[in-house]
């Protein structure tokens, strides 16, 4: 995308607005503005946001920053406030480090080096502060949230009953797991007593019984959303599987979107026995993004700062534009066959044949991981070859004709169809699949609350919805043979699945991410090794 911060980004407002030195806020003097205005010495941050391609060419737009008053020119720091956002987990103004009112850069600038080619030593969480979860807007453009999300919270009950027809409702919310429901019904929805996010719910069942139920979440009682859609299946459809013992059933939501009322429908409708429901709690407790599982180093080690950035457009990227490396303002790569682009995104040329040895189509991704590990297989050949496997994406209960497990990732390179040129991706997530498969079609290199990255579709919705998600909703599987949406660590599992979303060919419709080979639910079982290789730094 042109003029984009991350990867899946629009802008982060790169320029400086308002005028403060370490001694305190003032306005500036006529010397600086005329310095600034006039291209001498001084007023970076002024050029910043008047006409550098970083910046957003506010151009002669200078109460953009200043309120006008007799004979002088003050600084209102409120201006600020919409393009730095300091609401966020990153206060993208105010802050002594990344703040804008403590960047103001006369002389050189505070942020940039002097090429402006990257971030100054300690400047590293200046982009975030833009890219958080109460994002910079410019225009009504959001800027898309890298920073990601932190909930933390224990256990509590509902406020209250908003509706239901199951008898002694009033039973889930009293604190007694040894009370519970008194007859049959099939619905009840939670008022949670205020707008809020949540990321867990559990229910204690008091029968070994098990039965389906359907999990929505809303702001209002009129329109809902599916909030968890579980594994097991009724009607062809995902459900949410209770019961089975006496006990606490406890799972992760899928989507995690701002509700008051928490709606629990029974599918299908039918009998329940008196205290099969004993009590519902829910809670907030989610940490991802991209300083917490992302990729965590500097945003200039994959992103050209000095590039064009803010055009008023949520997504620069399109796949018939051809211009992934200038939509997301990556860096060209430096390797042994010269420069070249981060990405080759749609992929062109005939995947099933290329040369994974010496590719350059993921070139920015092995800038930093080590293709042979990712990459190598027993049918390669020279450093090429790796068998073991080096990598935990792989099915061991599958084996070729010689006893080999193949390598996940190189099947999904190869491609499909002719060539392997199959448009099983939907690169720039308009719907319609345009691309052979890449790294990013299954990874958010930002963080993800799936695990190893896998898409979870926050970052790639329209701006300021969760419409793709939780598109492929990886998990672990674990000890018990189960997926487990907490997991995180790998050497815990025995294997991964995917969503089931319903019968037949997975779709870009259904998981907003790709055309899937026979559905969309895709288990594999396999050892986990201890991979401490994954990544060779330059």
């Amino acid at each position: 995308m042109k003029k984009v911060a991350f990867l899946f980004g629009t802008f982060f407002f790169l320029g400086l607005c308002g005028h403060f030195n370490m001694a305190g806020a003032r306005g500036p003097s006529r010397m600086d503005t005329d310095q600034a205005m006039g291209g001498r010495p001084g007023g970076v941050s002024h050029q910043t946001h008047l006409n550098y391609d970083w910046g957003p060419k506010l151009g002669d737009k200078c109460y953009t920053c200043h309120d006008s008053k007799p004979g002088r020119r003050t600084v209102n720091y409120a201006h600020c406030n919409p393009c730095h956002s300091p609401d966020g987990a990153f206060d993208g103004v105010n802050d002594p480090v990344i703040g804008a009112r403590y960047n103001w850069g006369r002389m050189s600038s505070l942020i940039y080096d002097d090429d402006s080619a990257s971030l100054r030593p300690g400047k590293e969480e200046w982009c975030v502060g833009c890219h958080d979860d109460k994002p910079a807007v410019i225009d009504n453009t959001i800027a898309p949230n890298i920073s990601g999300r932190s909930m933390t919270g224990d256990w509590q009950s509902p406020f209250a009953i908003a509706e239901s027809d199951i008898p002694g409702a009033s039973n889930l919310l009293d604190g007694d797991p040894g009370t519970g429901n008194t007859g049959s019904g099939s619905y009840v929805i939670f008022d949670l007593g205020e707008v809020t996010d949540i990321s867990h719910i559990r229910i204690y069942t008091s029968s070994d019984d098990s039965t389906l139920w359907e999990v929505y979440g809303g702001s209002d009682l009129t329109s809902w959303t599916r909030i968890l859609l579980g594994q097991s299946v009724i009607f062809s459809a995902p459900a949410w599987e209770i019961g089975k013992a006496e006990s606490w059933n406890s799972n992760r939501l899928d989507n995690f979107i701002p509700i008051r009322y928490l709606k629990l429908v029974r599918i299908p409708v039918g009998s329940l026995e008196n205290r099969y429901l004993c009590e519902v709690e829910f809670k907030k407790d989610l940490r991802y993004g991209y300083y917490v599982n992302g990729h965590k180093i500097g945003c200039d080690n994959c992103h050209d700062v000095k590039s064009d950035h803010i055009d008023g457009i949520s997504r620069t990227y399109r796949a018939y534009l051809n211009n992934y490396n200038s939509g997301y303002r990556l860096m060209d790569v430096e390797t042994s066959s010269g420069t070249v682009p981060a990405m080759e995104i749609p992929r062109t040329g005939c995947s099933s044949s290329e040369d994974l040895e010496t590719t350059n189509d993921f070139a920015l991704c092995f800038k930093c991981h080590d293709r042979t590990k990712v990459l190598g297989d027993a049918d390669a050949s020279g450093i090429m070859f790796q068998y073991p496997l080096q990598t935990n994406f792989r099915n061991d209960t599958h084996v070729d004709n010689n006893g080999h497990v193949q390598n996940e990732h190189v099947r999904h390179m190869r491609g499909r169809g002719y060539c392997g040129n199959s448009p099983d991706w939907d690169s720039d997530w308009n719907g319609t699949p345009d691309s052979p498969m890449s790294c990013t079609a299954c990874h958010n290199v930002h963080g993800s609350p799936t695990p190893a990255m896998t898409r979870h579709g926050e970052l790639v919705s329209s701006a300021g919805t969760y419409d793709s998600v939780p598109m492929i909703n990886f998990k672990y599987i674990g000890g018990d043979d189960s997926p487990d949406p907490d997991m995180s660590n790998v050497m815990q599992s025995t294997g991964g699945i995917t969503q089931f979303y319903g019968p037949g060919p997975g779709t870009v419709d259904k998981n907003a991410t790709c055309k899937m080979c026979h559905n969309d639910s895709i288990n594999y079982r396999r050892t986990p090794i201890y991979l401490g290789h994954s990544l060779v730094y330059p």
